[in-house]
């Protein structure tokens, strides 16, 4: 059976309208592609396996991003992550490369993956002009995974971007969140959008990958979920929560990161303490052309605050819903989330 998503179930999930797919691909010209690596059971097998990751892309338009460069704003929360091109966003305020996910020890490879993606479209680069910023972000998928194989490939990287496509996103167990776990369920990616200005099409998106917390924590539309849940929480494993916002709204760099910020109170609002361990990153993307001249005041951000904290609450939530039950090395088994049996009770307290 088709799992559903939170705002499928009837689920309180704020005040703002969602985009047409309720998903980063709203913000017109944004792109995802999922590379999905899933091989193997039973007893782990350093190097062979059983293998429980993969790769996301996002491309923030459609044209050349080394050419094309967009304004950006970046909020580390929690510093424990080993994510690659953050300096280089807080020095300029600018990417010019695109996002991509997966697993901590796989960082160095889809790096690679990239480089070799830019080089073929810009042959300028490291001639006549100056190297991309390549934007590498990641979560611990060990629980699962065979994670000391390294089963990411420069290739599979590649291959994400080569399939990034408009919406709707596959959520769940795919791409980077094939072996990621949430609040001791099974995690994954999962996103939304909020409209934030109608008459002038500005829409806010969000992607999340979602690798945090314990079960006891769980919170859906206000309810302590998680201390009701007659499940038996398996396997702490430290984790994190990568948030990849995208507007095609005017915002500028410190505009941007202010929005970054807030969409941590996001997380709290699914129970997210960002407990010692945890790497919790927000990049936040305007598309908007940079030679455009309208500017927003900074009195007209807290309709964005808001969309950030709506939307990555739902796309955490989504990973969750969406997420279907997964076995991975050693027999290590996260559970899909129960959503039948907690939707009457969500509902009743709302």
């Amino acid at each position: 059976m088709k799992r559903k998503s939170a705002r499928e179930l009837g689920l309180w999930l704020g005040e703002l309208p969602p985009g047409l797919h309720n998903d980063v691909t709203d913000v017109p010209g944004v792109a995802v592609g999922h590379v999905s690596l899933i091989r193997g059971y039973g007893k782990l097998v350093p190097g062979q396996g059983p293998v429980r990751t993969g790769v996301t892309a996002i491309l923030p338009h459609g044209g050349n991003l080394y050419r094309q460069p967009c304004r950006a704003g970046i909020e580390v929360f929690n510093g424990y992550g080993k994510s690659v091109g953050v300096p280089f966003i807080k020095e300029t305020g600018v990417i010019n490369s695109p996002v991509l996910l997966t697993n901590p020890l796989s960082v160095s490879d889809v790096a690679n993956g990239t480089i070799t993606y830019l080089l073929r479209l810009n042959p300028e680069i490291g001639n006549d002009a100056r190297t991309p910023n390549i934007l590498v972000f990641e979560c611990d998928d060990s629980y699962l995974n065979d994670i000391r194989g390294r089963h990411v490939r420069p290739s599979d990287a590649i291959l994400a971007l080569q399939r990034a496509s408009s919406g709707p996103v596959q959520q769940g167990n795919v791409g980077a969140g094939v072996g990621m776990s949430c609040f001791q369920l099974k995690g994954g990616i999962g996103s939304a959008s909020r409209v934030v200005d109608a008459k002038r099409g500005y829409v806010l998106g969000i992607l999340a990958l979602a690798n945090f917390g314990l079960l006891e924590d769980l919170l859906i539309s206000g309810s302590p979920i998680g201390k009701s849940l007659q499940l038996e929480a398996r396997g702490i494993v430290p984790g994190s929560l990568i948030l990849i916002g995208m507007t095609n709204a005017p915002l500028s760099s410190p505009q941007l990161e202010k929005v970054a910020r807030r969409a941590f109170l996001g997380m709290a609002r699914t129970g997210g303490l960002s407990r010692t361990g945890s790497g919790e990153f927000c990049l936040m993307v305007s598309n908007c052309d940079l030679s455009k001249k309208e500017r927003l005041s900074d009195w007209e951000l807290d309709v964005y605050f808001q969309a950030a904290v709506e939307a990555s609450a739902e796309s955490i939530w989504n990973s969750l819903f969406l997420a279907e039950t997964m076995e991975g090395r050693d027999g290590h088994i996260r559970l899909a989330l129960p959503y039948q049996s907690i939707q009457e009770s969500v509902v009743r307290s709302q």
